[in-house]
């Protein structure tokens, strides 16, 4: 009984390590959330807000609500903005609440995964011609 605690007395002192070793991984850790979270995500801030900045009449935009309206113009310095909702409904809304706005892009994405769709339809009715050949020829024999 006493070997052992002598033993658990001894472990202690051997963890002691470098603290520069432990401060170079809490270093090397910021590093990482700040290159693949902080960094692109202030990226994408600034991006929304110099296209909130260069809004026109007409632009598709999208209130953090959910709501697609169409801008129509400033008002009180240009912190509120009034939208075009419906036919004849207009609202003010904050341009902070703007979350997105409508690109061409976002309306019309590109058709890349019709191709691959349509390959992949393809190379499956290529697969089923080599297999019905492949039971006509079994049955032949």
């Amino acid at each position: 009984m006493f070997t052992a605690t002598l033993y658990a007395q001894g472990a202690q002192g051997a963890q002691a390590g470098n603290p520069l070793v432990s401060i170079g991984m809490m270093v090397a850790i910021f590093a990482i959330f700040y290159f693949l979270l902080i960094r692109p995500q202030k990226q994408q801030q600034k991006k929304l807000a110099q296209s909130i900045a260069e809004l026109k009449k007409g632009d598709k935009i999208i209130v953090s609500g959910g709501i697609i309206a169409e801008y129509v113009s400033d008002k009180e310095g240009g912190r509120i903005a009034i939208v075009k909702v419906g036919e004849n409904t207009k609202m003010e809304i904050i341009k902070s609440s703007i979350s997105a706005v409508v690109t061409e892009e976002m309306l019309n994405p590109p058709k890349k995964e019709e191709k691959k769709d349509k390959k992949a339809i393809e190379d499956k009715n290529q697969i089923k011609e080599d297999l019905e050949k492949a039971q006509a020829e079994d049955k032949k024999e």
